[in-house]
């Protein structure tokens, strides 16, 4: 029998006014902003980047390269410089982007690195610049942009001081910042230049690594578990516990949640396939296959049973693991999860919203925008479950919602009648972000379901 723990709320609240309509369309709003924020965010605060570009309307279609003598004087192992190119579109989406990532330069000598790629239709600017990463002194200089106007013809477009011989206010007038980050400090140098009497380096002598929830080198590990590479971070001793991020999200989620639940337990916080700083294999994204990820992974750190808080997204896969691994499910706290996606589900306008962003990113070739709209498509088509299959689950389940979530409240509140000796609680005026903005209320309720007899 479900023991409902929530007072005062009807038993199927419905909009009742237009204030309440608002209220939920503005929480779906702040949802997807949040995670597509969260997605371009992932990459580690560990390197800068400073660019110019050029207005490339003409040349749609046409071959260009772009040049740059770079060296490098690493200070530690991951230091590295690249050159980095990339075409902004007139509709504001991403087309040719390379970046050297792959590839950094670690030579102490200069040599001239060339990016060649092809100018999108409907391309407005080419963006290039110097990018640098971790410890160490990276000198840029003779930047060149070429676009080819006939079978090997190129003409050079003209760059403002492209080869950085004029004095500190034309660099911070023609170059700017992609990412500016205080341990890197770009000045013109004299310093052994590739051409002229000047060139830029950039002193990241001073770079310190920028230990955050989701970039912690120290609590950080990969493991390789169905056959892709994870990304976690532990922290705390005891029972494991392990936390179970939203879409399009990461580790990150969890800053508030970490800290006190590492004091009781030995946490366990996991970058699901394809997000964060995890790998994926091109597989379709669905629930089962990150359950099934997640059961790899158990048995990878030889866990027979843990305990797990799964939010939003990761309360999906924490529901389908119980019923599907329930050997490993000790206890599962889940909020704001559904079991199966339809119009009874979420608010129609949530669909709007998605089916928008989607549109927005179809032309875009960045990986990040690619990977966004896969992410999309499984908010959109999954989970594929039925209320009669959480029957089979056996182990303590709590239920939890915000009472204006973005999962309606029947939805939430049929998933906990279906699940045999289970909890409901629906917070009061909450969202689905309760656990970011009540940490506290929310953070105690969990612990307290966990440490019950």
């Amino acid at each position: 029998m479900t023991r409902i723990l929530t007072t005062n709320l009807p038993a199927c609240p419905r909009i009742a006014n237009a204030r309440h309509l608002t209220r939920i369309l503005t929480t779906a709003l702040l949802i997807l902003a949040t995670q597509t924020t969260q997605a371009q965010d992932n990459t580690p605060p560990d390197w800068g980047a400073f660019n110019q570009h050029v207005d490339v309307t003409a040349w749609q279609g046409h071959h260009f390269k772009v040049s740059a003598a770079i060296r490098t004087q690493p200070l530690d192992p991951k230091a590295g410089a690249e050159l980095w190119v990339r075409i902004d579109k007139a509709d504001k989406t991403m087309g040719f982007f390379y970046n050297m990532m792959d590839k950094p330069i670690k030579d102490s000598t200069w040599k001239v690195y060339t990016v060649r790629g092809k100018i999108d239709r409907n391309a407005k600017w080419l963006y290039f610049g110097g990018l640098y990463q971790h410890k160490g002194y990276f000198h840029f200089d003779d930047f060149q942009v070429f676009i080819e106007t006939g079978h090997n013809k190129w003409q050079q477009i003209p760059l403002p001081d492209a080869g950085f011989e004029d004095d500190t206010a034309a660099f911070s007038k023609n170059w700017f910042y992609l990412k500016k980050r205080s341990f890197f400090t770009p000045r013109l140098s004299t310093d052994n230049p590739y051409e002229g009497k000047q060139a830029i380096k950039v002193d990241g002598s001073t770079f310190t690594k920028t230990l955050t929830y989701g970039n912690n080198d120290t609590a950080g590990h990969f493991i390789t578990a169905n056959g892709i590479k994870l990304y976690y971070e532990t922290y705390g001793q005891g029972q494991p516990l392990l936390l179970l991020h939203g879409n399009s999200s990461s580790i990150s989620l969890f800053e508030k949640q970490i800290p006190e639940f590492s004091k009781q337990y030995q946490v366990i916080a996991v970058d699901t396939r394809g997000q964060g700083r995890s790998g994926e294999d091109g597989k379709t994204y669905t629930y089962d296959l990150f359950a099934e990820d997640m059961n790899a992974f158990l048995d990878s750190l030889h866990l027979d049973s843990v305990d797990i808080f799964g939010w939003s997204d990761g309360g999906n896969t924490g529901l389908i693991m119980a019923m599907n691994y329930p050997r490993k499910v000790r206890r599962l706290a889940a909020m704001g999860a559904n079991i199966f996606i339809d119009h009874t589900v979420v608010d129609d306008s949530v669909y709007r919203i998605l089916h928008k962003e989607q549109h927005e990113l179809k032309h875009d070739k960045f990986p990040r925008s690619t990977n966004r709209n896969r992410l999309i498509t499984l908010l959109l088509t999954e989970p594929r479950h039925s209320f009669d299959q959480l029957q089979t689950i056996h182990c303590p389940v709590l239920v939890m919602a915000g009472q204006y979530d973005i999962i309606k409240d029947e939805h939430t509140r049929q998933i906990a009648a279906h699940i045999p000796g289970s909890q409901l609680i629906i917070f009061p005026g909450g969202t689905h972000y309760e656990p970011a903005d009540h940490p506290a209320t929310f953070n105690k309720t969990v612990l307290d379901f966990f440490n019950a007899p």
